[in-house]
């Protein structure tokens, strides 16, 4: 079994959300420092959150990463636990936050991890579970869901152009 390196060209977007004050700000990461998780959750300890800061990376077009980290822990959805089997940075969030997986148990289109790390936000485990595995929605269109979801469509939108 072999996993594929990410490349930077393999990365569709990646940004830091945070909220402050109420209000949802966020900065674009460059696709060079996404390539390595630690170095994206190291970023996203740079900003302060209500809630934990965000830090979300999408991977040609299969899956994404959404990273929470807050001052106790970081916590990682990976939108297809499939990922873990094909690219490394996907089985890099689950090594990240000890995720106990089993290739058998793997469900192509189920998201894996955290999956309730949302709750603060309004957004529960079930409904996770139900965006990711939506056959009509593309990793992309999932995380804007997901955005949309906790409040930050509109920072979302302006740092990814979706």
């Amino acid at each position: 079994m072999g996993t594929q390196k990410v490349q930077a060209e393999d990365i569709d977007y990646s940004a830091i959300l945070w909220r402050e004050e109420g209000q949802w700000n966020g900065i674009k990461v460059p696709a060079r420092q996404a390539l390595v998780l630690d170095d994206l959750a190291t970023l996203s300890k740079q900003y302060p959150g209500e809630g934990g800061v965000f830090a979300v990376v999408g991977v040609a077009e299969e899956f994404f990463i959404l990273l929470r980290h807050d001052p106790r822990s970081t916590e990682a959805i990976i939108s297809d636990s499939m990922a873990i089997l094909d690219w490394d940075l996907a089985a890099d969030a689950a090594d990240l936050i000890d995720l106990d997986w089993e290739e058998d148990d793997l469900e192509e289109f189920e998201a894996i991890g955290d999956l309730d790390m949302l709750h603060h936000f309004g957004v529960r485990k079930d409904d996770v579970l139900m965006i990711c595995e939506n056959p009509d929605l593309y990793p992309d269109l999932q995380i804007a869901e997901i955005m949309k979801r906790i409040g930050a469509e509109a920072q979302w939108k302006k740092l990814t152009n979706r």
